[in-house]
């Protein structure tokens, strides 16, 4: 009986597939189309069963087009009448349409067209396209300011387009990064792209210039691909009056014809990239351009122990975030603390310049006429084929008598400092004496009779405090010591982006984690260095070539990831932190 059973479901399963309807068909909406003119291709689905997941129909001869794909689901009842007896059926639709452009003229062959799906497969045919030459609506005219420059060196890309009568609107493409490539660091200089009149040819012509600053990142042959321009264009059709007074409809005063999609593509353009000379000084950061430095300080005179602001900004046209802190003259007599960096990027003319400015807080330890030598900045200059030095002019401090401050004058003192130095202050009250640290009872040699400690306790106690103190005084330890914690912070900040799918604070985050733990191990600002001086440093610590390759490889990724719109899924930024983790530990024990 219950083989029975089994026998009568397993035949309704296969009277179910039996009775199971699917079929397919192709239409196409031209078969004739101008160049840059679009077309669809639409392959429509019919079965009697709600279908999970289609796939694709197999459709050759696509590579003679650009390919937009989408698909359109419907559903619909057919109702029937068989001998007085109603039954109604359920039909499912599921439309896949392929958008196809062509850009050169000739005649193509699409398909075979095929669909399989379960147990149904058809071939649906195929069909002859023909593109014929059609005057484009709009030209584009792409022009580079160098054809040759140097990695970093700031270009300008002018795309000119040059409508036709008849075009409505024009549009480029969302992400132009991925058009660009990974080579170059961009930035539109127009967020709004206006028309105006120029002087073509002899006659006045509308055009619309799209600029784009580019900073070259890889030295060698470099193309920018072709852009393509999207734009709507109004087809008029000659057609026969029928007297009828609705016929001035079909005028071009009223907006009569045809609204035609069409694309445009600008040519492609190469150039040659070249290196930076080897012999780089040992404080430059990568900054390529030309560059100015000022240093002015808040206040001439001060007594000793009283603080004086000293703002330095650095005024140039190269890639913003190669911009570091500046290298500062000898201040053995003064207490300097970490600046606040601001900065601003702005357009002048076609050219786009950033200014940075840092403000250091310094104290005077002891009274005297001082002479601050040039702040300094290095960068590399294009026009002369050399590296250069921005520098200030001298600064001249008259420091009184005042609160005299003992320890190390020289050490630079962190924001973390700063912030804990502040509260301590806000809570000092005047009219209290404050006591000589050396006349506490603890300092007194027989104070420690009183108690005997345990050995070990007391050693550690004073390795505890010999440790501490030479963290106060050897800024290279300390940035040593500080690199783990360093690294949690920042890999905690990739993780936190990661979780708000903020995907360019993710590689930024990412990038600060792997550049920041290089140089506090090292000692060494990595920061802003390019990606050739950076692994050039690696290889000078006797890092390993596979660990130096990763690190290329990490931090490419990381920049076409905060610049190039790279990978958006959650699966390649868990691959990409992985990978970065990975690196980390590599260097951690290399180093």
């Amino acid at each position: 009986m219950r083989l029975f059973r089994i026998a009568l479901v397993l035949a309704a399963c296969a009277l179910r597939l039996v009775r199971a309807e699917v079929s397919a068909e192709a239409s196409l909406s031209a078969t004739q189309v101008g160049a840059g003119e679009p077309f669809q291709l639409t392959v429509q689905v019919t079965s009697d069963e709600k279908p999970d997941n289609l796939p694709w129909p197999q459709v050759d001869g696509l590579d003679h087009f650009t390919v937009a794909k989408n698909t359109g689901n419907s559903h619909s009842t057919q109702t029937t009448i068989i001998n007085g007896k109603i039954s109604n059926r359920n039909l499912y639709i599921v439309n896949f349409t392929y958008t196809l452009t062509a850009q050169k003229p000739g005649v193509y062959q699409l398909g075979p067209i095929k669909y399989a799906y379960k147990t149904y497969e058809r071939t649906l045919g195929s069909a002859n396209v023909t593109v014929v030459k059609q005057e484009a609506g709009l030209t584009g005219q792409p022009s580079l300011s160098k054809k040759s420059a140097y990695v970093g060196e700031q270009l300008l890309y002018n795309l000119r387009i040059i409508p036709s009568q008849g075009v409505q609107q024009i549009n480029l493409p969302q992400d132009l990064q991925k058009l660009i490539g990974e080579k170059f660091w961009f930035q539109r200089l127009d967020k709004n792209v206006e028309a105006k009149m120029v002087k073509v040819n002899g006659q006045n012509v509308r055009v619309f210039d799209v600029r784009i600053v580019l900073f070259p990142l890889l030295a060698g042959k470099a193309e920018l691909a072709g852009i393509p321009v999207e734009y709507q264009q109004v087809s008029r059709t000659q057609k026969r009056r029928s007297g009828s007074m609705f016929d001035m409809f079909d005028d071009e005063f009223f907006g009569g014809g045809n609204v035609v999609n069409m694309t445009a593509m600008a040519e492609a353009i190469s150039m040659d990239v070249l290196p930076l000379p080897g012999s780089a000084p040992a404080d430059f950061t990568g900054s390529v351009g030309e560059y100015n430095l000022s240093a002015v300080v808040d206040k001439t005179a001060l007594p000793s122990g009283d603080a004086v602001t000293m703002t330095v900004t650095i005024h140039g046209d190269g890639e913003p975030k190669t911009i570091t802190k500046p290298k500062l003259p000898d201040l053995g007599q003064f207490e300097v603390f970490e600046p606040e960096v601001s900065a601003n990027s702005a357009i002048q003319g076609s050219t786009l310049i950033t200014t940075k400015t840092f403000k250091y807080v310094m104290v005077p330890h002891r009274r005297g006429e001082y002479t601050l030598n040039p702040v300094t900045f290095t960068y590399f200059d294009p026009a002369r084929k050399a590296y250069a030095e921005a520098k200030s002019q001298p600064i001249t401090l008259s420091v009184s008598a005042g609160k005299e401050i003992e320890g190390s004058p020289n050490r630079v003192m962190s924001q973390r400092e700063i912030a804990d130095i502040g509260s301590d202050i806000r809570h000092i009250k005047s009219g209290y004496a404050l006591r000589n640290e050396n006349d506490f009872i603890y300092k007194r040699p027989w104070f420690w009779l009183l108690f005997p400690p345990t050995p070990v306790a007391f050693a550690m106690l004073l390795m505890a405090r010999s440790r501490s103190r030479r963290l106060a005084t050897d800024a290279i330890l300390k940035r040593k010591t500080l690199a783990g914690p360093q690294l949690k912070r920042r890999l905690k900040e990739a993780g936190d982006a990661l979780k708000q799918r903020d995907a360019r604070g993710f590689y930024k985050a990412l990038s600060q984690a792997v550049v920041g733990f290089a140089s506090d191990k090292l000692n060494v600002e990595f920061r802003g260095l390019t990606l050739d001086d950076g692994q050039a440093k690696l290889r000078e610590r006797k890092v390993s070539e596979a660990s130096i390759t990763e690190y290329a490889k990490v931090l490419q990724a990381c920049d076409f990831g905060q610049f190039g719109g790279g990978e958006r899924d959650e699966k390649a930024w868990k691959e990409a932190l992985m990978s970065a983790e990975n690196l980390l530990r590599m260097l951690d024990r290399e180093l």
